[in-house]
């Protein structure tokens, strides 16, 4: 039996043209026509998940910025939120600078960037949000005093290479480390991870673990596959994600998502009654 079922978006729900298919969006539906909960768990922010949300008429708030947020999207009401405080931030964009990399905050649900150029107008070519150019981001957060709810590192965009170890060393020390793939780095908060976040969520709902099921495609979604009794990877996922799953599914560009309800949910009879 499944009570909560909670989905990754980029590299899962979505495609790679980052539609949902009417194929997934149909199998979602239906499950939850059969009472199943069914959200979105995303390193994404609340604006930029919200019209996919808003599309497939989640029933329990949303999992954002790789768990740091979590917010309905009808009430708007916060449940949880836990960012990187400013003094972190600012030794942790120090880091991230020096060794090449162009640093996003995401404060107050904008965008927050040095300048605009090339790799945030890649950023911005599939996430439609608000952006700020504020110069110094680390005089930013000093003079505004706020956290980010999340950094997102964007590496080379040309030409991707995995995170230098002496780099992950220095950014594990301070912030909670994890990849969405491309070499580049989202950076939360110490504790805060995807996994975490749907564990809250289910206590919220008093559903036990073993009545959840989720669904991912990278590393930043390997906690909440761990939690979740069912865990389903996708077959785009890397194979330390397919390897601790207990199913993989179809791609993204394969309806990854509807093959797996229709195939476990509905074959096995596991849906919630």
């Amino acid at each position: 039996m499944c009570k909560l079922f909670v989905t990754d978006a980029d590299g899962s729900l979505l495609d790679s043209n980052n539609k949902i298919s009417e194929a997934n969006i149909n199998a979602i539906n239906e499950l939850r026509e059969k009472g199943v909960i069914y959200t979105i768990a995303t390193g994404r922010m609340f604006s930029s998940i919200l019209p996919y949300a808003l599309e497939l008429r989640v029933n329990a708030p949303v999992i954002c910025f790789n768990g740091a947020l979590i917010k309905d999207i009808y009430t708007k009401k916060v449940y949880y939120y836990n960012p990187i405080q400013p003094d972190d931030a600012i030794e942790v964009i120090d880091v991230l600078k020096s060794s090449g990399y162009q640093v996003n905050l995401y404060i107050d649900d904008k965008l927050v960037v040095e300048e605009m150029n090339e790799r945030v107008e890649w950023y911005l070519s599939f996430n439609t949000v608000e952006v700020d150019a504020v110069g110094d981001l680390a005089e930013y957060i000093k003079n505004t005093g706020k956290g980010t709810a999340k950094i997102y590192a964007i590496g080379d965009i040309k030409n991707p290479a995995p995170v230098d170890p002496e780099v992950y060393d220095k950014l594990s020390k301070i912030v909670s480390v994890s990849t969405s793939g491309g070499g580049h780095l989202e950076l939360n908060a110490k504790g805060v991870s995807k996994g975490n976040a749907l564990k809250t969520l289910a206590n919220m709902y008093n559903i036990k673990r073993e009545l959840v099921a989720a669904v991912g495609d990278n590393l930043n979604d390997l906690s909440m596959i761990e939690y979740a009794g069912f865990g389903i990877a996708m077959a785009n996922a890397p194979e330390l994600v397919k390897i601790k799953a207990d199913f993989v599914t179809k791609s993204n560009n394969e309806d990854g998502i509807a093959f797996a309800i229709n195939r476990i949910f509905a074959k096995q009879q596991i849906m919630a009654v």
